[in-house]
């Protein structure tokens, strides 16, 4: 049900809109812990740096009473900042102004920003993706306690697998909304860069021609045009992208060597520390063993930079079709090619090696393959 996404985090920054207030040339950003734990630790005030996408500290403060405190010149507000300490599982984000800003964690150190209009803004879109997120969690609740029951019958699990996907879908759609009514500040030109890799083609033509000269040149953007061109080039109906990467063997082979030689070939993004992809591949084993004499394929390309554990999973989920990797996780070459974000992901090429279908999974796979493989 679920999908590993890739999520990529950068920083845009940009000048400061005039406004009717006097002018303020500080910031204050007083940051409140929901306990004492923390007292004498570090935080750090971050940016990010726009070629490597690392977190670079700028400021250090000292927890004292639940409380840490930055502050000093806003010369260049408005703009992205982070909030690092070692209670956070991932920096937190808010926007510097000429302004006070208050960061409260609740006890689970997760965020809430108040103080200015750009923070009450992006609080309050934050609060839209969490509410849309509250159903997800619950799907995924259900899912569980239906397995623990021995109740998870495929008609349930296909009901719940649609909802996750619609409900994922509202995320994405009020994502892109956010970023497209905010495009001319840093909140939207964050965002884009954040969470740019879930849009659609058509989204990233409608947001990537109006940036700025120099928003176009930061790294992160020209990754986000070259997965555009990837993503037109392998619609449905375009024939395959080719692409090379080692067996286990240390032998190197094409996806060309099966597509478009008179066989219908499923071309399998996975991973073999990707829980769903493993969940899935027993749908894919039976897929195999029922069509393969029918002349089906399949070609898998693993996501694994570990050997090792790339070997274990073929050897543990009783994989014997043709396999490929680069053992480059998320930075691999072959997964680019097809704008891949999130894995399982799956393409279906036809007997000549064109495209016919995408992220087929359980029951429309086999039913897909029913109907073309009779």
């Amino acid at each position: 049900m679920k999908k590993v996404s890739l999520l990529f985090l950068t920083l845009a920054v940009v000048m400061a809109a005039c406004t009717s207030k006097p002018e303020k040339k500080e910031f204050a950003l007083t940051g409140k812990l929901p306990s004492a734990e923390y007292d004498g630790k570090q935080v750090y005030l971050q940016i990010i740096d726009e070629n490597t996408g690392d977190y670079v500290s700028v400021d250090t403060a000292t927890v004292a009473n639940s409380t840490f405190v930055f502050s000093g010149s806003a010369a260049e507000a408005p703009a992205i900042r982070f909030v690092s300490m070692e209670a956070l599982r991932r920096p937190a984000v808010f926007v510097l102004e000429a302004d006070s800003i208050e960061m409260s964690f609740d006890t689970t150190y997760v965020a809430t920003i108040k103080g200015s209009d750009l923070n009450d803004k992006y609080q309050a879109f934050v609060d839209k993706r969490n509410t849309i997120g509250e159903g997800m969690a619950a799907i995924s609740k259900e899912e569980e306690a239906a397995k623990e029951a021995k109740k998870l019958t495929p008609e349930l699990e296909a009901k719940l697998e649609n909802s996750y996907d619609s409900v994922y879908n509202e995320i994405k759609a009020a994502t892109f909304d956010f970023t497209k009514s905010n495009i001319s500040n840093v909140l939207g030109q964050y965002v884009l860069l954040d969470r740019g890799v879930s849009f659609s083609a058509a989204q990233l033509k409608e947001l990537l021609p109006g940036l700025d000269a120099k928003l176009k040149a930061n790294a992160k953007v020209q990754k986000l045009e070259q997965r555009l061109q990837a993503l037109d080039a392998t619609e449905i109906g375009k024939p395959f992208v080719d692409v090379k990467g080692a067996t286990p063997a240390g032998e190197t082979i094409a996806l060309s060597d099966y597509a478009g030689k008179g066989k219908v070939v499923l071309v399998d993004f996975w991973a073999s520390w990707c829980p769903p992809c493993r969940a899935e591949m027993p749908t894919v084993v039976e897929a195999y063993k029922k069509y393969k004499a029918k002349g089906f394929e399949i070609v898998g390309i693993s996501l694994d930079d570990d050997k090792a554990a790339w070997e274990k999973g073929i050897k543990d989920l009783n994989i014997t079709w043709p396999q490929m990797s680069d053992l480059k996780g998320w930075k691999t070459e072959l997964g680019a090619a097809y704008a891949v974000n999130s894995i399982p992901h799956t393409l279906l090429l036809d007997k000549d090696g064109k495209i016919i279908e995408k992220d087929l999974r359980g029951d429309a796979l086999l039913k897909k393959l029913a109907e073309i493989l009779r």
